[in-house]
């Protein structure tokens, strides 16, 4: 029991710090943010898999230096298993088609799925010992996903159409202890570099550090095996020789060889043939399950270290018509996921933004008070427009499905939708409270003598700039212009 308890303390511990202290890599970016011009942004590098593909932008635009952050975008197909991984920055993922299952790895946490004792194995030749597990979760498209720092995670598609999804990587969050360079830690295969601009020095490194001079080759034989065996595969477990592997996991050669994966061409996304098999309840039972938990933990307040992260929510769906925060019937609709509607994004310090506009629709100027955010195009066309505290606009281009456009912090934006087609997007921000000013009610809530000397305005100017038009921050002109 002791163990257990420790693991979950010292999570919890480093979660908590994570909500109280601010990183030196914060500080840094600070000086990445003179931007004069803002670039719409499409992913520069791909890795194909055997069952899917994984793109990423490059982290040294300066868009994305300036907002602290990497993008991975990645399409599993179905029976697609995406590896176990983790990484030092915190993660928040958009589903943006399909459903499918994941599962996370937290220290600590009981296995508390498990599957009914056998007899026989699938072989029938001897007994198998019961599978056990963590808790596996489904999701579908729309759902927001959070995966904190370090913590192990894979996912598999069971449906029947490509999983698409766009994930955030913080990299300048206080968890991350390294330096703003992005890192996914592969427990397994053999997976090919996602960010090769930031690792090719690395690489180099690595290279120099194995290359033996002629002449000493003799003396260092058993070494120098060693060494080249270890070269072999890109997971974490290729750095240790099968010899070892063997000795910590009490296991065969020829398993151990195969936890090192050295010559798997598969990549980070592999086939599960014929499906993959696990412990968990049905959909129905396991969105009941979720609902139990979530009034056992407004009854009981989160009592005990394993209620607030073996159990804690990791997933909420922001898709859903009738979950909008905002909406207009002409114009469209917002909806947000922060930490009051998803507790986990405390510790990791990010949300998120849905916004769907329809036709012609507008999201008026506004400005985010104390987060940086990135908008990424989901569905549809339209223009953005970026102007900073010159008063330049940094941005004012058309944007499409697929491109990802940097906002920073208390820059203006406005977005407006196509004439053919809405605009689908969904906004990542580096806040966990992320709050928004909108210069309509700025103006709404500032005395009317101040806007006429401000503005050089008339009363009757000052009036209609005041009360006229949509009192909130989605806009449709035709309906504007009829209300004045």
């Amino acid at each position: 029991m002791s163990k257990p308890f420790l693991s979950l303390l010292s999570l919890s511990l480093l979660l908590f710090t994570s909500t109280c202290l601010a990183t030196s890599s914060e500080f840094d970016r600070l000086n990445q943010c003179r931007l004069d011009n803002i670039n719409a942004l499409e992913p520069d590098h791909r890795v194909e898999s055997e069952a899917g593909l994984t793109e990423t932008w490059n982290p040294n635009h300066p868009e994305l230096r300036c907002a602290g952050v990497s993008l991975i975008r990645r399409t599993i197909d179905p029976n697609g298993l995406h590896l176990p991984s983790y990484s030092p920055s915190p993660q928040l993922i958009y589903i943006i088609q399909g459903k499918g299952v994941i599962g996370l790895t937290l220290p600590g946490c009981p296995e508390t799925y498990q599957e009914p004792r056998s007899s026989q194995s699938r072989q029938g030749s001897r007994q198998q010992q019961p599978d056990s597990h963590q808790k596996i979760r489904r999701f579908r498209k729309g759902d927001i996903i959070a995966i904190p720092s370090g913590i192990p995670y894979w996912t598999y598609n069971n449906g029947d159409e490509p999983l698409v999804a766009i994930s955030l990587l913080d990299t300048s969050n206080i968890a991350n202890q390294l330096d703003s360079t992005p890192r996914v830690f592969y427990l397994g295969g053999n997976p090919e570099v996602e960010f090769p601009e930031t690792q090719e020095e690395q690489q180099e490194r690595h290279q120099q550090k194995h290359s033996l001079p002629v002449g000493r080759r003799g003396g260092q034989h058993q070494q120098e095996e060693e060494s080249e065996e270890q070269k072999d595969g890109n997971s974490v477990l290729s750095g240790f020789s099968s010899e070892f592997l063997a000795q910590t996991f009490n296991t065969e050669e020829d398993t151990a060889k195969r936890l090192r994966s050295p010559r798997d061409k598969r990549n980070q996304i592999v086939r599960v043939e014929g499906g993959l098999r696990i412990i968990n309840p049905e959909g129905q039972q396991e969105e009941e399950e979720e609902e139990e938990e979530e009034k056992q933990r407004s009854e009981q307040g989160r009592n005990g270290l394993e209620e607030t992260i073996c159990s804690l929510k990791i997933r909420e769906n922001i898709a859903q018509p009738a979950r909008a925060d905002l909406y207009n019937p002409r114009a469209g609709s917002i909806s947000t996921a922060n930490s009051l509607t998803l507790p986990i994004l405390r510790y990791l310090r990010l949300s998120a933004e849905y916004v769907r506009l329809y036709r012609n629709g507008i999201y008026a100027p506004h400005w985010n008070i104390n987060a940086n955010s990135l908008l990424y195009v989901i569905r549809g066309e339209g223009r953005v427009r970026i102007v900073n505290s010159q008063g330049n606009a940094v941005f004012d281009n058309k944007v499409r499905k697929g491109q990802l456009v940097v906002v920073p912090q208390n820059f203006v934006v406005a977005e407006q939708a196509g004439e053919e087609e809405g605009l689908e997007y969904l906004v990542f921000k580096t806040n966990d409270r992320a709050a928004v000013s909108h210069v309509q009610q700025v103006f709404r809530a500032t005395p009317a003598d101040v806007l006429a000397n401000a503005f050089g305005l008339r009363q009757r100017q000052v009036t209609e700039l005041k009360l006229s038009g949509n009192r909130g921050p989605l806009v449709h002109p035709q309906s504007q212009s009829q209300s004045n």
